[in-house]
């Protein structure tokens, strides 16, 4: 009705036949919303626990342990890597065009995920230059690997905040859990 100056009998069909990233921006839910935001759930919880082990890493470089110690964090770093690195994979399989802003969402998660596999592998480079040059005193160097993954951290918390504001309404409609960004 509200488009009727465009000819209002093409109007509706229109819809049906746009593509699944314009039926997830609109507000209808498609068949398929409820089990494609369950599939996006289940990825969000594989993420955090990709994330867990990343912040203690960082502390135990930064206060200068054994050799072995930081060499082990270095570990954790490439694995959380890897983890998004795969979470991204994944995500980039995931169909969301049934699901009411899930593209946009998705698109959002992407690029959070994306720049937390940036500072994970800067924190690991970071490590290791700590394990080869040693420590001055009790704390670890600052290394340009360290300066780029303290400028791309708010970077991506923004990024987090931001697919955490389009996940609440999608978790809401699909009785999904909700998410914290210090948790994505």
């Amino acid at each position: 009705p509200a488009a009727g100056a465009g000819g209002g009998a093409s109007e509706p069909t229109a819809a049906p036949s746009a593509s699944p990233r314009a039926a997830g921006s609109s507000g209808a839910a498609g068949p398929s919303a409820a089990p494609q935001a369950k599939a996006l759930d289940d990825l969000l919880t594989r993420g955090e626990n990709a994330k867990a082990p990343i912040g203690s890493a960082v502390a135990k470089v930064r206060s200068c342990p054994a050799k072995a110690e930081i060499d082990s964090a270095a570990e954790v770093f490439d694995t959380g890597a890897k983890q998004r690195d795969q979470l991204i994979s994944d995500l980039a399989a995931l169909q969301v065009g049934d699901v009411p802003g899930g593209a946009d969402a998705v698109a959002t998660l992407r690029t959070a995920w994306q720049q937390s596999g940036d500072i994970d592998r800067a924190y690991a480079a970071w490590a290791r230059t700590v394990s080869s040059q040693g420590c001055s005193g009790s704390t670890a160097p600052t290394t340009p690997d360290l300066t780029r993954a303290n400028d791309l951290n708010p970077k991506a918390t923004q990024s987090k905040k931001d697919f955490v504001e389009k996940w609440k309404p999608i978790a809401g409609a699909y009785n999904l859990a909700p998410r914290t960004w210090d948790r994505i």
